[in-house]
Parts: structure tokens; C-alpha cells; sequence
């Protein structure tokens, strides 16, 4: 008789707590400020087509094969991915539910987590391809109250994230919140997610 595969527990595909102890890369302070600034720039120009840019900014500046926004979306009770880079390119408007997925996990703890292979926990992530080596999303907030992630995966087994990464994307995750509150004001945003092509949870 076969044995059914093992479920993992949460605790055990986190590995935030690895990063401190991972060599990081030193980052150019000039280059830094200029990327900074040119986001500012596409922030006040087109903030309706800001999340793309800044996705792909983390594509380019960490050490990412895939990135995206995931927006909370209380009345679906889900999270939902306006925005996509990399080789997860093609689940545009996927996402996960908001009371068992990474993406959740990182809003309850209101913190930066660093997942290793996370469909050993949560199955039902199991058919995306190409396969989630390690997920860091980091939350970020309008008003106080945490509204989504903006998250990099590496595809590369044996590839890791290092402290950088996670202060970058700690560092882009206000302005993700800048471009939520200006899309939320002007009425945009939920527009913009109902365009999205509807693209359901893998394995739901």
C-alpha cells in the first residue's frame, strides 16, 4: 500500500528566522534613490498603471524569478493579483483565500515572512508551475489596516532571498499602500480589479 504524502505544518515551511544568517548583498545607494525617484514619478503620472511598474521593480532589483501585488478583496474573501512579473506571468487575477494562504499569514502576523515551498502546507498550490522555491512577501497598509502583499518568488531550486531582498521589498510595500490609497480615492481600483481575467485558485 502507498503512503499519502505528508502535509506539512505552517511553522515548518517558514524560514523568516534563516535570513539573518544568509550572506547579503551590498546595495548602491545612488542607484537605489534614483529607482526610488522614478517610482515617485510613475506614482504621480499614472497611478492606474503604477502596480505593474513596481512589480516589475522588484523583478529587476532583487533576487527574483516572479513577482506581484495580492489586494485583499473582503467581499470575495480572497486575495486577488492585479499585477504579475516573471514566470508566474500568466496567473494574472489569480489568488488565494484570505483565511488560509500566504498571503494571509503574512497579514496575521503583520510581518515579512520568508516561505519555503510553501504547497507543502497549502496544498492547493501544488499545480503552479514553475514551482514556488521560496515565497518573501512583506504587508503593507492604508490607514492602519493591513490590505495586501507585495511578494517575489524564486523558481531556481536551491535559490535563496536574502536580508535585502526583504528590506527592498519592505521598502516598495509603501508605496504599493500610496498607490492603493490614491486608486481607492479616485474610485480606480475597484474598477481595475473587476477587469482583471478571471483566473481561478489553482486547485479550487
Amino acid at each position: 500500500m502507498g503512503h499519502s504524502e505528508k502535509t506539512w505544518d505552517l511553522d515548518e515551511v517558514i524560514a523568516t528566522a534563516e535570513l539573518e544568517g544568509r550572506r547579503w548583498r551590498v546595495v548602491d545607494p545612488e542607484t537605489e534613490a534614483k529607482v526610488t525617484g522614478d517610482l515617485l514619478k510613475e506614482l504621480a503620472k499614472a497611478p492606474e498603471e503604477f502596480f505593474p511598474k513596481l512589480v516589475q521593480t522588484v523583478l529587476e532589483r532583487s533576487s527574483a524569478d516572479s513577482s506581484g501585488i495580492s489586494l485583499l478583496d473582503e467581499k470575495e474573501r480572497r486575495f486577488v493579483w492585479p499585477a504579475v512579473v516573471g514566470g508566474l506571468s500568466a496567473y494574472i487575477g489569480a489568488g488565494t483565500p484570505s483565511d488560509f494562504g500566504p498571503c494571509g499569514t503574512v497579514l496575521d502576523r503583520n510581518a515579512a515572512v520568508l516561505f519555503q515551498r510553501p504547497e507543502r502546507h497549502f496544498t492547493y498550490l501544488k499545480p503552479i508551475t514553475p514551482i514556488l522555491e521560496e515565497v518573501l512577501l512583506a504587508p503593507f497598509h492604508v490607514n492602519g489596516e493591513a490590505v495586501g502583499t507585495i511578494w517575489a518568488v524564486i523558481h531556481e531550486p536551491g535559490g535563496q532571498f536574502d536580508r535585502e531582498d526583504r528590506r527592498f521589498l519592505e521598502m516598495m510595500s509603501t508605496f504599493a499602500a500610496s498607490a492603493y490609497r490614491v486608486l481607492t480615492q479616485t474610485g480606480v481600483l475597484e474598477t481595475m480589479i473587476d477587469g482583471l481575467p478571471k483566473h481561478p485558485t489553482p486547485g479550487r
